[in-house]
């Protein structure tokens, strides 16, 4: 019974950080110059009120799972789903670093190149996340037993 209720626990943070990566997707594709440092500041403060203690959860409720039902860590779905859901996580961190250094670059108003160099920088650790969610998606729905 007790598994049930973790899986779905487990399900429902799951969606909820996917949600919150969504969103957060959406703003930064909506931001512009003049707002950049109110996206970047709701982007910051969804991270560390929404992902970063949900993805905890994740973990917590995903290895406790795995301890009931005694998988063991050699198998390719759960190893597969555990390297992907860091890759996502890490990142997500590379794109607030990233959004970070860009609105950092943004104050001088001549250093326009490093500008653009940091957006594509967030959009390669964005194009990364997703894949490491799809990926993890992928691993999960593919578990044998």
């Amino acid at each position: 019974m007790l598994y049930i209720y973790l899986k779905i626990f487990h399900i429902i943070s799951a969606s909820i950080v996917l949600t919150s990566i969504l969103y957060g997707f959406h703003l930064w594709r909506s931001m512009h110059p003049h707002n950049l440092a109110v996206v970047s500041e709701r982007i910051q403060k969804q991270t560390s009120l929404v992902i970063i203690p949900f993805a905890v959860l994740q973990l917590a409720t995903g290895f406790t799972m795995i301890s009931l039902k005694q998988y063991s860590f050699h198998e390719f779905w759960l190893g597969g789903s555990v390297v992907s859901f860091m890759t996502a996580i890490a990142s997500w961190f590379g794109f607030m670093y990233f959004l970070l250094l860009s609105q950092q670059a943004a104050l001088p108003p001549d250093e326009n190149t490093r500008t653009i160099r940091y957006r594509r920088l967030q959009s390669c650790m964005l194009l990364l996340c997703a894949l490491g969610l799809l990926s993890m998606i992928f691993f999960m729905s593919n578990k044998s037993g």
